[in-house]
């Protein structure tokens, strides 16, 4: 009997009054009587009928359901068939969007993407936006800079079959063989529609050449603890101007960062170079120490690129690799006492400390020591020689046994010192000798008369090479004047009690040896003098600060040369002064705290010059001036 059965039998059981047929045979259970109720309660016969009538309600309200879900199913897959492939009607498959550009481009050139959109589709599309996404470092020509890498064109309608083009332009930027990726978008809607749909394209362009090129000027071998230069070099390899550069260095453990001939932007190893134009090459030197064992092998990273706020996209790269040699016999300089000095000062007397170390486990015998000092900066003269000589004819400072008895003989470990000073020339000597990055090396050598027993095969001599740049020297002149053709004083002369009379100050700027940047010169106004507010020449920033009492005079960058072999860098500006009583019989201040400062290009190292107050005693730089027209008048 299947469950329909089993259903009606059910309903039959509890029916009131239903009779059933006898069975066709007798059970084989004994017969136990039961006694039933004869009747149906009513609240239960309510119950049962109610449920009996609602079955069909459920039975329909489920149909109802499922009805419906299948009709929307139905129209969702009928709506997608249609739109994307269905009938012919609106398809991306329909829509051929095509990026076309080189292949392959040298860093920094001027690519150009043509993005073409067919649109195959029976119909037309009412609008459609093209989105360009340019490869990540690039510079679009039609892009504001500091923006977004995008650029969105309008397309407008674009009917069935018909073809739209459009150019995209950027300088594409980036390390050899990085492959540049940049992306269409396509977004378009049809008549009748507000949904809008898209079709997206990607091309990759390879980088072959890096934009900049960077290398090393570095040894090969080098001495542990020994201070040691090397530069990194960068040079151009791209047609347009690159801005913004920036150089990191990555150093290996052990290496401890003395100095650099520019000043790093961040901690030691981050500088921002700023931009380079075509073809240009500048470096920047670093100084350092390396420390750690014989034969050991250190490598340092140089990355140039553009800074993406802290991140630098990198667009060129090198490393270098420094071996550590340990020598036999040791030697080393310290100069004026310190390991980190790389620059000196026009004039200054330099103190050199040779010092040497046998780190062989054998004695060794009658050891010379030479050090050669060369350079036009080197005031020759004034060499002078600790228990040693000089040898003019080979510009060598020696020692040897006969003149430091501690050179016959050197134990395992054992060490000894000596010393010799020299002085730089004087900055007019070196502005008479015109010289441009002036710099004193030494060469030093130290060597026994034989090598020690099992060595003979060995070098065991020990050697160092140090280079001192000379700082440049920034000149600062301060005077006044009355009596002037292009910038003329007025007023009374001598000044009166109670009227204005107006001096012109003229500042003057020479510099040596180096090219200085970010030169700027300040003094300090005293409050009963007043800013005229006339400048010569009208394009150099003189700012008075009237909260502070201050004038600035920012000239920049002084090439080398600048008054010595080329004119002098000049301002002249204007004040005025109204004598109180007070001031009667005296000559008062007009300026004080004059300074001019900058930095050395060439040392890293800040440069700086002083002048004297300026007063209304003009009579040594205005030659039309007497005697007498310094002093306040009444």
């Amino acid at each position: 009997m299947n469950d329909d059965g089993l259903e009606r039998l059910k309903k039959r059981l509890y029916k009131e009054g239903e009779r059933f047929g006898g069975r066709f045979r007798e059970p084989e259970l004994s017969y136990k009587p039961e006694k039933v109720d004869s009747g149906w309660p009513e609240r239960q016969s309510e119950e049962i009928l109610a449920e009996v009538l609602k079955e069909p309600k459920l039975l329909k309200m489920k149909f109802l359901l499922w009805a419906g879900i299948i009709f929307v199913l139905g129209v969702i897959v009928l709506a997608s068939f249609y739109l994307f492939g269905g009938f012919g009607a609106v398809s991306s498959r329909n829509i051929d969007l095509v990026i076309s550009a080189p292949q392959e481009v040298a860093g920094g050139d001027l690519v150009r993407w043509e993005v073409s959109v067919t649109n195959k589709n029976n119909v037309k599309f009412a609008s459609a936006d093209l989105g360009f996404k340019y490869p990540e470092g690039s510079r679009p020509v039609n892009v504001i800079p500091g923006s977004f890498l995008i650029e969105r064109v309008s397309l407008g309608e674009i009917s069935a079959g018909d073809t739209v083009r459009r150019t995209f332009a950027a300088h594409v930027f980036g390390p050899e063989n990085f492959e540049a990726e940049a992306e269409a978008v396509l977004e378009y809607r049809t008549e009748g529609s507000n949904a809008v749909f898209e079709k997206s394209g990607k091309k990759n362009i390879k980088i072959i050449r890096s934009p900049v090129g960077v290398s090393f000027n570095a040894a090969g071998e080098i001495n542990a603890g020994r201070e040691i230069n090397f530069e990194v070099k960068y040079v151009s390899n791209s047609s347009e101007t690159i801005r913004g550069l920036a150089l990191d260095l990555t150093y290996p453990s052990g290496f401890i960062f003395k100095n650099s001939s520019l000043q790093p932007a961040e901690g030691e190893n981050r500088w921002v170079l700023g931009d380079l134009a075509p073809g240009s090459e500048r470096s920047v030197s670093i100084s350092g120490v390396f420390e750690g064992e014989d034969m050991e092998q250190k490598n340092i990273t140089a990355q140039i690129g553009v800074l993406d706020g802290k991140s630098l996209s990198v667009y060129g790269a090198s490393t270098h690799s420094f071996t550590i040699r340990r020598m036999f016999v040791d030697l080393n300089a310290r100069i004026n006492g310190r390991d980190d000095i790389t620059a000196v000062k026009s004039g200054d007397l330099v103190n050199v400390n040779i010092f040497w170390k046998n780190n062989l486990l054998q004695s060794v015998r009658d050891v010379n020591v030479e050090i050669e000092v060369s350079g036009e900066a080197l005031d020759e003269k004034t060499i002078s020689v600790f228990s040693g000589a000089y040898r003019g004819f080979e510009k060598k400072v020696v020692w040897s046994p006969s003149s430091l008895s501690d050179l016959s003989l050197l134990d395992p470990g054992g060490s000894g010192q000596s010393s010799f000073s020299f002085r730089v020339l004087d900055a007019v000597s070196l502005s008479r000798a015109k010289l441009v990055n002036p710099t004193i090396k030494l060469k030093g050598e130290i060597r026994p008369a034989s090598s020690p027993a099992g060595l003979g095969e060995f070098d065991v001599s020990g050697k160092f090479e140090l280079e001192l740049k000379i700082e440049t020297s920034l000149q600062l002149s301060s005077r006044g004047v009355y009596y002037s053709a292009v910038l003329p004083g007025r007023g009374p002369l001598p000044p009166r009690v109670g009227e204005e009379t107006v001096y012109t100050v003229i500042w003057t700027l020479a510099n040596v040896s180096n090219n200085a940047s970010g030169v700027a010169v300040k003094a300090s106004v005293p409050a009963y003098v007043a800013w005229k507010g006339a400048v010569l020449p009208s394009a150099e920033s003189v700012v008075y600060d009237p909260a502070r009492l201050e004038i600035i005079w920012r000239p920049g960058a002084i090439k080398a040369g600048v008054g010595i072999t080329q004119p002098a860098r000049e301002v002249m500006f204007q004040l005025g002064i109204i004598p109180s009583v007070d001031q009667t019989g005296s000559s008062p201040v007009l300026l004080f705290d004059i300074s001019a400062s900058g930095r050395d290009d060439f040392t890293g190292n800040s440069v700086s010059d002083a002048a004297s107050s300026l007063t209304t005693d003009i009579l040594a730089s205005d030659t039309k001036t007497k005697s007498g027209d310094e002093n306040v008048a009444r």
